[in-house]
Formats: C-alpha cells, sequence, structure tokens
C-alpha cells in the first residue's frame, strides 16, 4: 500500500533496490565497517564505492549485540551497496535491552549531533531508519526542526502504533515471543517501580538469555531458576494469567506518565518527511497490524506513506527467497520508493 503527495516527483530506484537486496541476499556479517568515536557513542561507517547520494543513519533495536549484531552489519552493507553513506550508532540504553524514560531524549540528541557534524554526514539529504521499539525514537526525533529541514525519508522497520496494545499483546497472549514480555519486566522492575536488587538481576539473565536463544521461543521456565522463592515468585508473576493482567494495568499506566516518550504523536505536520513502513507478517513481538495503523494515521495526516508487510521478515530476523516472486516484487517496490526519496 502505497501513498504520495499530491505533485510527487520521487522516481522509485528499482536498480537500486534491487542491489540492496542481492547484496542483503549474499551477505557481508563477517565484514567489518569503520568504527569511530562521536559525542561519547561509537558509530560504525558503511561507505559505498563510489560517492554516496545520501547519508542513512540507523538506530538499532533491543538487540543484545547492538550496532555489532551480524543482522544489522548485513543491512548495513547492503544499503551501502544501494550507493548510501550508512552510519549506525550505538545506543548505550538501547543496547542495554532496558526501556528507560530518557530514551526518546537521547536518540534525538544523538542524532541532532550526527547530523550537525559535516565529517559524519557528508551528504545535504539524510534518511532515518530503525526497528522494533526503537521506531518511535526515530519518528519523535523527525520532527525536530534540526532534523525534519534535511531529512527526505523515514523507514520504520516492525514498527508500532499503540504501545497499549502491544504491551497487552507481550504480556497476555499465549502466541507473543517471551522475550518482550522480558524486556518490560526487567524495565519496569527498574525503571517505574524498583524491585530488590537480586530481582533485578534474575530478569536481567533472563532477557540476556532469551536474547541469546537463536533455536526459536523461548520457554519461560526454563529462563528462571524455579527451587528459588524469588525466582519462582517472578515466573509466576509472568506466567498466571490472572497476575500478567494485573502486571500489565501496570505496565500501561507507566506508559501514561514515566514512560509517555514511548506513544506514538498522534498530532504529525503534512508536511513530515514520507515514510516506508516495513513488517514481518509472522512478527511475534510487534503484530504487523501495527504497521497498518501506523499506516492509517499517516494517511489521516496527510503523510505520504508506503506500506509493505512480507512473509521475508519475522522480527529481527529475514529470510529472501527469489522463487516467490509476488513476495519478492513488493519488497523490490517498496525499497525502490524508499532509496527514491532518499536520493530526492
Amino acid at each position: 500500500m502505497q501513498a504520495h503527495r499530491p505533485g510527487s516527483k520521487m522516481r522509485p530506484d528499482w536498480l537500486g533496490a534491487m542491489m540492496l537486496l542481492f547484496a542483503f541476499q549474499r551477505g557481508r556479517t563477517k565484514s567489518t565497517p569503520q568504527t569511530v568515536e562521536h559525542s561519547g557513542t561509537w558509530v560504525d561507517i558503511y561507505q559505498p564505492l563510489r560517492p554516496p547520494s545520501a547519508t542513512v543513519i540507523f538506530v538499532p533495536g533491543l538487540a543484545i549485540r547492538g550496532r555489532e549484531d551480524p543482522r544489522i552489519r548485513n543491512l548495513g552493507w547492503a544499503l551501502s551497496a544501494a550507493g548510501l553513506r550508512v552510519l549506525i550508532p550505538d545506543v548505550p540504553s538501547i543496547r542495554s535491552l532496558k526501556i528507560s524514560s530518557d530514551q526518546p531524549e537521547e536518540v534525538r540528541q544523538l542524532l541532532e549531533n550526527l547530523v550537525g557534524d559535516p565529517s559524519m554526514v557528508t551528504t545535504r539529504n539524510i534518511s532515518l531508519m530503525s526497528v522494533s521499539f526503537s521506531g518511535v525514537f526515530v519518528l519523535r526525533a523527525a520532527l525536530s526542526q534540526a532534523l525534519a529541514e534535511r531529512t527526505r525519508v523515514l523507514c520504520l522497520i516492525g514498527g508500532y502504533f499503540d504501545i497499549e496494545q502491544v504491551a497487552s499483546f507481550l504480556i497476555n497472549s499465549n502466541r507473543a515471543d517471551v522475550y518482550g514480555r522480558l524486556i518490560i519486566a526487567s524495565s519496569y522492575f527498574s525503571d517505574i517501580e524498583p524491585a530488590s536488587p537480586a530481582a533485578q538481576v534474575a530478569l536481567v539473565r533472563a532477557v540476556e538469555a532469551a536474547a541469546h536463544d537463536n533455536s526459536g521461543p523461548s520457554d519461560l521456565g526454563a529462563l528462571f531458576d524455579l527451587a528459588d522463592p524469588l525466582e519462582k515468585s517472578l515466573h509466576h508473576i509472568l506466567s498466571d494469567p490472572y497476575e500478567r493482567e494485573h502486571f500489565c494495568g501496570k505496565v500501561i499506566a507507566g506508559f501514561d506518565e514515566a514512560w509517555m516518550g514511548y506513544r506514538v504523536p498522534i498530532e504529525l505536520p503534512d508536511n513530515m518527511a514520507p515514510v516506508f513502513l516495513l513488517h514481518g507478517r509472522g512478527d511475534r513481538v510487534i503484530p504487523p497490524g501495527e504497521s497498518r495503523r501506523l499506516a492509517r494515521l499517516f494517511s489521516d495526516s496527510g503523510i505520504s506513506h508506503y506500506l509493505c508487510v512480507t512473509d521475508f521478515l519475522g522480527h529481527g530476523d529475514a529470510a529472501i527467497s527469489f522463487s516467490q516472486v509476488s513476495e519478492l516484487y513488493r519488497l523490490i517496490a517498496g525499497f525502490a520508493w524508499f532509496l527514491g526519496h532518499c536520493r530526492g
């Protein structure tokens, strides 16, 4: 699904999109980009072979390896193969796998510092990309005057519209990946209602174990020592249906107060940069319906956007099959639209 502003002269970059997807499929997860320190954080730089047509800044999601995650590095190389200069910074609070009240401001300042440095952003045009929960930080940051003037397009991968719906899904649904539930619990008992140090240690350990588990959905019972009374009580809060519903109510109250920055702004300017929404049909952390609701918000606000829901993505993982022609065409068309806007 796509929507353009009236009179838009954007031309989709089909060749760039095909180069991007071929490079992503080929994979360069073992190649190391240039890394520099900037404003107290590390930034990976992916430079194309020719002078770049635009700069893309990618903000990672709640991934334990941050910018060093092989999936993120593969995307960085693929974007550079399409002719873009790519910057992927570390965001310490995000890499620590926690939600915290200061993250929206942290990301905004980080992006403004990068964009304000001509040695980092070497092109006039910039584009902003993010994944999962970090999408709301990029969306909010793009509204700041310093970034709005230069941002050509946003790309939100696996983003959300309604944080209450997402929290309810992650906490209450047996279909949801327990990794998301653990992230919320660990963050809540650290940032909003501090639990005992031992409880926080147990939750962090469970989050990290789930983050490292590449075998599929984690078993919540296997992530806690049920012989330990404290860990057994944490497991009960996160597994018993009644306790989960009660805990969900407390978490949602947090999004009305300390975590207000995690809510998507409903009032958006109609001259906001276009947005490419990419979501996996099988996402078990943030359901694809969230990107569809974002698309409706952008439609109602008169904002140009392109929605692509695909079988090729889960949540943080991707497997492109060139034999699935219709799925492949939708993905190429989406990235062609995105790259066309990147180049302006």
